[in-house]
């Protein structure tokens, strides 16, 4: 079956794509993160940005801007998640305190 263009934008898609690039640039290491990484739906935490954008960003997605445009809120780059989550070894049964997730992304993956 071959994909088609419309296949290609599917979150699903792009988001297996993400991990396969945050994999070969080393920021996912173990199994548990990078099956964390595969299963949250990150578009799902910022419906204000297009997939295409929140799965392929190099950097933080702003989310928000003030009243003169500039950047008040954002969702960090995914590879920023990923070292962030492979450094706190977050394992079954720990308890984790998040202070600052805003959109709750990360989170999601120490579920």
């Amino acid at each position: 079956m071959t994909e088609t263009a419309v296949d290609a934008e599917a979150p699903e898609v792009l988001r297996k794509r993400m991990v396969e690039d945050l994999r070969e640039q080393g920021a996912l290491v173990s199994p548990g993160v990078e099956a964390a990484f595969g299963k949250v739906p990150r578009h799902l935490f910022v419906p204000e940005v297009s997939a295409t954008e929140v799965y392929g960003a190099p950097e933080a997605v702003f989310i928000k801007r003030n009243s003169q445009g500039k950047p008040v809120s954002s969702v960090s780059a995914p590879w920023l998640h990923a070292r962030m989550l492979e450094a706190a070894q977050v394992a079954p049964g720990m308890r984790v305190l998040e202070i600052g997730s805003g959109v709750r992304h990360e989170v999601a993956h120490c579920k």
